[in-house]
C-alpha cells in the first residue's frame, strides 16, 4: 500500500498533516513500509519556520524514499505536545515511529545532514531531553 501524496501548489512532495489521526496514519504507514519520516513542526506566523519551507521542499524533491511531513503547531497541537515541541521550527527524523534525531531552529545545513542520515540504517542517535 503506497502513501498517496496530495496534489498541492506546485505539486509539493511535503504532506501537510491536518489532524492527529492523519499523523498516526502517515507515520504508521511509513513504519510499515520501512520509510523514514522527516517532520517539520512550524507555524504560519513564524518567520524562521517559513524560511525553512523552501529547503524542506527541496529535500523532499531529492529524497523520494523519505516521507516529509509538515505539522502546523497551532493546527495540530496534540501532536506538537506529544513530541514536546517548544520552538519553531523543530525537525524530527523518525524511524519505526521512534524519534532518532531532532533539530531545533532554522539550519538548512543541519537539516540536509539529518535527511541524508535518514538513509543510513546505522545512523541512529537517541535523543534525550
Amino acid at each position: 500500500m503506497e502513501i498517496q501524496q496530495p496534489r498541492g501548489v506546485g505539486n509539493s512532495k511535503v504532506v501537510k498533516v491536518q489532524s492527529k489521526e492523519a499523523w498516526e496514519l502517515f507515520t504508521n504507514q511509513a513504519s510499515n513500509e520501512g520509510r523514514p519520516v522527516v517532520a517539520h513542526f512550524g507555524a504560519s506566523w513564524c518567520v524562521t519556520s517559513l524560511s525553512m519551507n523552501y529547503k524542506f521542499e527541496e529535500l523532499a524533491q531529492t529524497h523520494p524514499e523519505v516521507l516529509f511531513l509538515y505539522v502546523d503547531v497551532d493546527d495540530v497541537q496534540s501532536v506538537s505536545s506529544k513530541y514536546g515541541v517548544k520552538a519553531m521550527p523543530t525537525f524530527f527524523l523518525i524511524k519505526n515511529k521512534e524519534v532518532v534525531s531532532k533539530i531545533v531552529g532554522a539550519s538548512p545545513d543541519e537539516l540536509k545532514k539529518l535527511v541524508d542520515a535518514s538513509a543510513d540504517p546505522f545512523e541512529t542517535q537517541i535523543v534525550v531531553e
